[in-house]
């Protein structure tokens, strides 16, 4: 009964979620240190193809991976480049990316307090699940640019949202990392905030023309054919996604249902059925509070995100910012306990292997795997996770059309 009466109260489901939230990250910092100590790295993709743009045309196939990202997001990584080895410039770029996770933690948690009744354990437990929940931890340990690129998001909603309307310019620059937070624009109009609009125009066109007059215009038409085959990869979805495929889209689970259809297929309806609901939520939750407007991006993000062939599961650390507000402004009991089931989802990112993994070790593999095999093969944690959030923001939306 206990339990029963702490569940049913929204502060301590959030908190709960939170600290569930924070253990996943503790769990993942030791299932790296104890059972994979040398983690794959995403660096040395950044490093090297800067590196090797300083001495003739930016090359997006490197020995080390796939270069995906605009040719102004180079110029970051220059200094590393240029003044430091590579072991060097990784310890340093971590070193950095936690430094930056620590002052988002802090200005999310701020920003959440200025807003909302928290108490102190409120604003403890958001700001250690912004910077040790599984996200930020694995983002930290791969040598990720995905932690600086969402901080520039999230923080850019927290300006915008203060009446500082240049943090749309700092969308514009998560923009050129990776191109889809350009169609977070819908979300803007949505608000009319046509001061930010014009911020993230300047910064983006601003952003450009430096990239083409450092790098020529031949660079970007090459990004694009490159980017573009890139993200729309069908080929890894035909005859059905493998089961450790890590994409956070529906395309995954239907490749899994329908092996035989052809992939290519399943977008546009993706497209139209995301597109509609979205379309719906837009216009029956209105803008006049914080609550919907963190509603309003939420969906926003996800629909972008599920349309994509390819999105990736690391990612997620992109949502902290409307989702943490959510959980503490949300008044709707069924459509909070849906953020928080979903943030406790998306807390543990493991797949079947790091899964067997653990639960061999533990002397439970065959009872864990008898259930974890199917789950995880038709679906990642995180879109489990994520498909739970956009039920709530249509739960939101269904509630709403009430009033």
């Amino acid at each position: 009964m206990k339990l029963i009466s702490v569940l049913s109260n929204s502060q301590q489901r959030t908190r709960i979620g939170l600290f569930l939230g924070v253990f996943g990250g503790i769990l993942t910092a030791a299932f790296f240190t104890l059972l994979r100590p040398n983690p794959p790295i995403t660096f040395d993709v950044f490093y090297y193809a800067a590196k090797q743009s300083m001495s003739g045309p930016i090359v997006y196939e490197t020995e080390y991976g796939l270069w995906t990202y605009t040719p102004a997001s180079l110029l970051y990584f220059y200094p590393y480049a240029i003044l430091l080895d590579f072991n060097s410039a990784l310890l340093f770029h971590r070193v950095i990316s936690m430094i930056i996770t620590i002052l988002y933690g802090a200005a999310l948690t701020n920003f959440i307090h200025a807003h909302t009744s928290t108490k102190r354990i409120d604003r403890v437990a958001v700001f250690l699940f912004s910077i040790a929940s599984v996200y930020p931890v694995v983002n930290i340990i791969n040598g990720s640019f995905v932690g600086i690129f969402s901080t520039f998001l999230g923080l850019g909603w927290l300006l915008m949202e203060s009446k500082r309307n240049y943090g749309g310019a700092l969308w514009a620059l998560a923009s050129i990392v990776k191109g889809y937070p350009a169609f977070w624009g819908a979300y803007m109009i949505r608000v009319r905030n046509w001061r930010a609009i014009l911020a993230a125009a300047g910064a983006g066109i601003g952003s450009t023309v430096v990239g083409v007059f450092v790098f020529g215009i031949d660079a970007y038409f090459r990004f694009f054919t490159v980017a573009g085959e890139s993200r729309v990869r069908y080929e890894m979805f035909r005859g059905g996604a493998s089961p450790d495929n890590e994409a956070v889209t529906p395309l995954r689970a239907l490749s899994q249902l329908f092996p035989n259809i052809d992939p290519s297929l399943w977008t546009p309806l993706i497209f139209v059925v995301v597109s509609c609901i979205t379309i719906l939520v837009y216009y029956t939750i209105s803008t006049d509070s914080l609550n919907n407007r963190a509603t309003l991006l939420l969906v926003t993000i996800l629909s972008v995100w599920f349309i994509m062939p390819t999105s990736q599961d690391l990612d997620t650390y992109i949502i902290y910012a409307p989702l943490l507000t959510l959980l503490f402004l949300e008044r709707n009991q069924w459509v909070q306990s849906l953020y928080v089931l979903g943030t406790i989802i998306i807390s543990y990112n493991f797949g079947r292997a790091e899964l067997r993994a653990v639960s061999e070790l533990l002397g439970i593999s065959d009872l864990v795997m008898l259930i974890g095999e199917p789950v995880l093969s038709f679906a990642t944690m995180p879109m489990w996770g994520l498909l739970t959030l956009y039920v709530g923001c249509i739960g939101k939306a269904y509630y709403c059309s009430d009033y």
